[in-house]
């Protein structure tokens, strides 16, 4: 399944902060935009489990350094 999300990334004392318009309650840190798109991927994936299950394997497109809008891919 595939499907859209806004990502709103900030840079604030040398790190970056995102959350994702879709998913109010993600919010995600990193002192790169690696680190970043690890951070969301995770939280995008808890947000996508069902209650009891394992979080499926997210695939988000790259980030880059403002904020976008990204490709979410999930089974």
């Amino acid at each position: 399944m595939k499907r859209a999300l806004n990502i709103r990334i900030h840079r604030e004392d040398g790190a970056f902060w995102a959350t994702v318009d879709e998913f109010p309650g993600v919010f995600a840190t990193g002192d790169t935009l690696e680190e970043l798109h690890a951070s969301l991927s995770e939280g995008v994936a808890l947000c996508l489990a069902a209650p009891g299950e394992a979080a499926p394997d997210v695939s988000i497109s790259p980030l880059v350094e403002a904020s976008t809008q990204v490709e979410l891919a999930y089974a």
